[in-house]
């Protein structure tokens, strides 16, 4: 009797296809070329996967999938690893964190040349197609051969996991981990690139919104906000998630939480100081990416602006919002609100000229479980300065009609610089996404399944109008807390474990437990200050 499992391209009409004992996905002709990995019943699989009668499968390419983006990250992690140990065995190499596209990495004091020869062994690998060999083993086995392997990092972090079998890879005879399905074999990875920066290297690769063999686009003020991230995280000894866990273990998460909050404080007095040394400035404006922080932020701003003598009011572009009904929709249907065009320009620089005038305006106030403008409030400002937050803060066609000179914008993100270990990054977008969960669900009644379907969109939406805006910010702000995801663990972990496989969102759900997997979960979140930027979401 014939088997068949079932091929998509687009999610929704389906194909058979007869399978035979031992057909590997990898043996399935008429996919595109540069698949990774599959989707086979909502679950992430390597190519390597046998599937069975009944599956339905659908390949993934790194260009088009986030999930399959970071399979293949996971495989140029371990090429680059490689490649290290073996022209470099007597240097440490750490990927770092997200930076210009690709991961940032250092090896010591590295030079132009040997970033190169690096690439170039990388691409040797490539050409000879190894497999990466999957080794599942219990958990205290796995531990020891990590410790063999001098992967010491990686070895606490698994003292915290979940599972009792552990997976480990081999490639060119050395092991590591890389917590998530890997490429079937090096061969699948041709995309990779080295870029010289800095006191490093940038390890591009393929994803959704960006290119690999395009030359990085340098960030200035993204590395000064990461280095000076990691020079905190250095002092608190918390570059890791096993160095949390441990706080949280031993009873001295509470003091960190303070410690936390203390950088956050200092870092807003900062920049209020700035800003009330420029005598001309009349509009702050703060914006950045969903789930940034930024109404938490621009109240607290205002504080330490008053603080230094100054008169300021806040306003929120959130409340500009056209009525849902009348917001334009994507190419998937969905109501674009990362699209300029969704704010009601017209009223809002309305208000705007009033407000900055002196005079009085009535501020309409949008409610996002009904989707509509419902109620206005007369505001008059009677002060110095006026800040505005929200996504298209930086954006100059909202705020036209104001002189640069009397502007100061601020961008904010949560750029964390939290590992996994020496060799794995925490993505900043999976916590902004964790956040944007949690929050959804508490203020604008929206289920898990409805946050997940628009996060493509979401992005999408951001990289086409809020981040190309970014470098013209006089300050950027990491609104990241590095104990934060044991916080958001409470609010969002079960629910992630109880979505069906069956759900069109579960690679979504599933890549998000893995992460929770890591971390211990602070029930108590007495110690959260109530003007911390994390209560933007927790309530």
């Amino acid at each position: 009797m014939k088997k068949y499992c079932y091929i998509t391209n687009d999610g929704e009409n389906y194909s058979e296809h007869e399978i035979t004992q031992g057909m590997r996905l990898c043996d399935i002709k008429g996919r595109k070329g540069d698949t990774v990995c599959a989707l086979s019943n909502g679950s992430i699989v390597s190519l390597a996967y046998v599937p069975e009668a009944g599956d339905k499968i659908q390949f993934l390419a790194p260009n088009d999938d986030e999930c399959a983006s970071r399979v293949f990250l996971r495989g140029a992690s371990f090429l680059l690893y490689c490649a290290a140990k073996e022209l470099f065995p007597k240097r440490a190499l750490l990927i770092d964190h997200m930076l210009c596209g690709g991961a940032y990495c250092e090896l010591g004091e590295i030079s132009g040349a040997d970033i190169k020869a690096l690439e170039k062994k990388m691409y040797e690998y490539i050409s000879e197609d190894e497999d990466f060999v999957l080794l599942r083993m219990p958990l205290q086995k796995a531990k020891k051969v990590m410790l063999e392997h001098g992967l010491y990092k990686k070895e606490e972090l698994a003292s915290f996991g979940q599972a009792t079998f552990y997976d480990l890879y081999e490639f060119n005879g050395l092991i590591n981990s890389f917590y998530g399905v890997m490429p079937k074999s090096s061969g699948y990875l041709k995309e990779v690139r080295l870029f010289d920066y800095s006191e490093g290297f940038i390890l591009k690769y393929p994803a959704p919104f960006r290119q690999a063999h395009k030359a990085i686009c340098d960030e200035p003020k993204y590395a000064a906000v990461f280095s000076q991230a990691e020079k905190w995280a250095g002092v608190l000894s918390a570059s890791y998630i096993s160095d949390i866990n441990k706080m949280s273990k031993n009873n001295k998460i509470e003091e960190f939480i303070q410690i936390n909050e203390a950088l956050h404080e200092k870092t807003i007095a900062q920049i209020a100081k700035k800003i009330t040394c420029k005598s001309n400035v009349r509009v702050v404006l703060i914006a950045g990416p969903t789930s940034s922080g930024k109404t938490t932020f621009a109240k607290r701003l205002l504080t330490h602006i008053r603080v230094l003598g100054k008169k300021c009011r806040a306003i929120s572009i959130d409340d500009y919002y056209k009525d849902r009904a009348m917001v334009e929709k994507d190419s998937n249907g969905d109501c674009d609100f990362e699209s300029l065009s969704a704010i009601d320009i017209k009223k809002f620089n309305e208000d705007l000229n009033l407000l900055l005038s002196g005079k009085t305006a009535y501020m309409p106030k949008y409610d996002f479980m009904t989707g509509n403008r419902e109620k206005t409030s007369p505001l008059r400002i009677d002060g110095d300065i006026l800040v505005i937050e929200g996504i298209h803060g930086l954006n100059d066609e909202l705020t036209k009609l104001i002189p640069a000179a009397e502007k100061f914008k601020i961008f904010i993100s949560p750029l964390t610089t939290l590992n996994l270990d020496e060799h794995n990054v925490v993505i900043p977008e999976d916590l902004r996404l964790l956040r944007r969960l949690v929050r959804d669900k508490r203020t604008r009644g929206f289920s898990f399944e409805q946050t997940f379907s628009i996060w493509d969109s979401v992005r999408i939406g951001e990289y086409r109008h809020i981040l190309p805006y970014q470098k013209t910010a006089d300050i950027m702000f990491n609104s990241t807390l590095l104990y934060e995801p044991l916080i958001l663990k409470k609010y969002c972990y079960n629910e992630l474990k109880q979505m069906a496989s069956k759900s069109e969102n579960y690679s979504k759900a599933e890549n998000l437990v893995m992460l929770l997997d890591y971390f211990l979960s602070l029930e108590q979140d007495s110690a959260v200050p109530k003007n911390s930027i994390i209560r933007e979401f927790i309530g």
